[in-house]
């Protein structure tokens, strides 16, 4: 095999709670996270040299280069790849698609390459990337603990059918946590509202969940036509700027998506995406 195609899903937090600041500086997080049918296209091809090919995104920049200069650095493998990345998950967005990119890169080389690392082993790779990497590894739904590597798999079983928009500018991810530190923010009951997903308690679900980055953002007018439009909640993904509502009927999220589309409202829709 000389080459691999892969998609790089998009996550939504369902629910996020900023728990603590660690000594390091580094806060712990407790969060239920969700993989969805968004996703970037990765192409890798063997070569002698490592480069990544993506529009808009520097090379050395880019997450996905180095997930792979790791992988190669890991494995002691002496060739290289080149990786045509396809951005289709909005960038700086709170949707994880540059860790997405980076899990999938670390997956497909081990495929390519016939190297046989444990999931273990990509695993650690993965955190050493960023937080939410080895989340990618998993998909599915998952629940995130520490700065995001501690998972634990969520049987959620209710179909929820999400629009995704997006408002305003976010600053860096370090930049929000230290305006949090200084903000009264909420801290959603994780355990609770993991316990309703399992039970498929939609309603106790969506009254507990919240997200605590949601106290640095203002509240949206589309928010509130989506609410109108039959959506149940609004929610805040990462630390912003998009947001979503989970619809529970397929037919609502398609008529709200194009009532919004016809007024010039840009969304997307989405589906939670299988288990990696």
């Amino acid at each position: 095999m000389q080459s691999i195609d892969l998609s790089a899903n998009a996550k939504l937090n369902l629910a996020l709670s900023v728990t603590g600041k660690r000594a390091d500086g580094y806060h712990e997080i407790d969060t239920v996270m969700q993989a969805i049918d968004l996703c970037d296209l990765i192409s890798i091809t063997k070569s002698d040299a490592l480069r990544v090919a993506c529009e808009g995104i520097d090379e050395q920049e880019n997450l996905a280069f180095r997930a792979a200069r790791l992988f190669f650095k890991e494995t002691g493998i002496s060739g290289g790849a080149f990786i045509r990345l396809t951005k289709r998950i909005p960038v700086a967005a709170g949707l994880g698609g540059g860790s997405s990119d980076a899990a999938a890169v670390l997956t497909g080389l081990n495929s390519l390459y016939c190297t046989g690392v444990s999931s273990e082993a990509l695993s650690e790779m993965a955190v050493s990337l960023g937080a939410d990497v080895p989340f990618f590894l998993l998909g599915g739904t998952a629940r995130a603990r520490g700065i995001g590597e501690k998972l634990e798999k969520v049987d959620c079983r209710t179909p929820w059918y999400y629009l995704l928009f997006r408002e305003g500018q976010k600053l860096s991810t370090g930049e929000m946590y230290r305006r949090l530190d200084s903000a009264d923010y909420p801290k959603p009951d994780i355990d609770a509202a993991v316990e309703a997903l399992r039970q498929s308690k939609p309603g106790d679900f969506l009254a507990i969940t919240d997200n605590s980055f949601s106290a640095l953002w203002a509240k949206s007018e589309i928010e509130e036509l989506l609410l109108e439009a039959g959506a149940k909640r609004v929610l805040l993904s990462g630390s912003g700027p998009t947001r979503f509502a989970l619809f529970d009927k397929e037919e609502e999220a398609e008529r709200a998506l194009r009532a919004f589309r016809e007024k010039g409202i840009e969304c997307l829709m989405a589906r939670p995406a299988a288990e990696a």
